[in-house]
């Protein structure tokens, strides 16, 4: 019997001190997340409490309860059932700090929130230069893998022949045989799509353009800030093991470094001069 009572002691000890030690962790949470945040992509702001939270944008506010929900991988602020937090998803704290969340439209269109500390907000917006130094030149003009995607909700220069939409433009060197894909999607649905064989003598033809129009030169470019969206980004691998990366994100991709109507002009000798809807 004392054996036994010693046990049931014991556990009840345990179970107090795993209760106790949970406690502040989440207190700290708690601390990391009170206060007033901002949205490094929009106007939004969040005045968090230990038990609500006021999401404001200009003049229109709205206060929701919240519950803190702790994991081994994450700290989410949930909104109580049904309401919730209106459009805005649960909130996750991140390792760096901010605070991430998603809002759905209607439209299938969205927004991505990622909240900063007011006197963060400069700093999230600064461009940062995580440029490489890769060589400005390529001797080889065997493309083994080629890779370009953007999203052409900004000019880049492109005529209006080109829709609106994400573009994924691929080449693949499989045995002696080059497979190309070239997309072009909407919210949620295709716009063009073409996919085929293309010949050796295309992808030394495509090696040839990227130098005639000066791309190589601009080799190893990485430009961003944390503002989400826009985005570009330009792969490819060659047979000499020699590559080529130009790629930028946020702000920094609302220009585009390199000649890109003349590099989409040169898949019109596969894709035709006008892009008919795939289906």
């Amino acid at each position: 019997m004392k054996k036994m009572l010693l046990r049931a002691g014991c556990i009840s000890i345990l179970l107090t001190l795993a209760f106790c030690g949970m406690c502040p962790a989440k207190d700290t949470a708690l601390k990391k997340l009170q206060g007033h945040w901002v949205d490094v992509n929009g106007d939004t702001a969040l005045d968090i409490d230990d038990t609500e939270l006021v999401i404001s944008f200009g003049e229109w506010s709205e206060t929701y309860p919240y519950e803190l929900e702790k994991t081994a991988y994450s700290t989410r602020l949930v909104g109580t059932e049904p309401e919730g937090f209106g459009l805005l998803g649960d909130i996750e704290l991140r390792s760096d700090g901010s605070l991430l969340s998603y809002a759905q439209i209607m439209d299938g269109e969205g927004h991505t929130y990622r909240f900063v500390r007011e006197e963060d907000l400069e700093k999230e917006l600064e461009i940062q230069d995580l440029s490489k130094d890769l060589p400005k030149s390529i001797e080889s003009d065997d493309i083994t893998y080629f890779s370009l995607t953007f999203d052409r909700s900004f000019g880049y220069g492109l005529d209006d022949e080109w829709p609106m939409g994400y573009y994924s433009w691929q080449i693949e060197k499989e045995d002696d045989s080059y497979n190309m894909s070239f997309d072009i999607m909407g919210n949620s649905y295709i716009v063009y799509r073409w996919n085929g064989e293309v010949s050796g003598e295309y992808i030394r033809g495509l090696a040839g353009k990227m130098e005639e129009l000066g791309i190589l030169e601009h080799n190893g470019y990485y430009m961003k800030n944390n503002v989400s969206g826009p985005r570009y980004y330009l792969y490819a691998e060659y047979a000499s093991d020699e590559k080529l990366e130009i790629h930028a994100e946020g702000t920094a991709a609302e220009k585009c470094v390199f000649d890109l109507p003349g590099l989409l002009d040169y898949t019109k000798e596969l894709i035709g001069d006008e892009l008919e809807e795939a289906y």
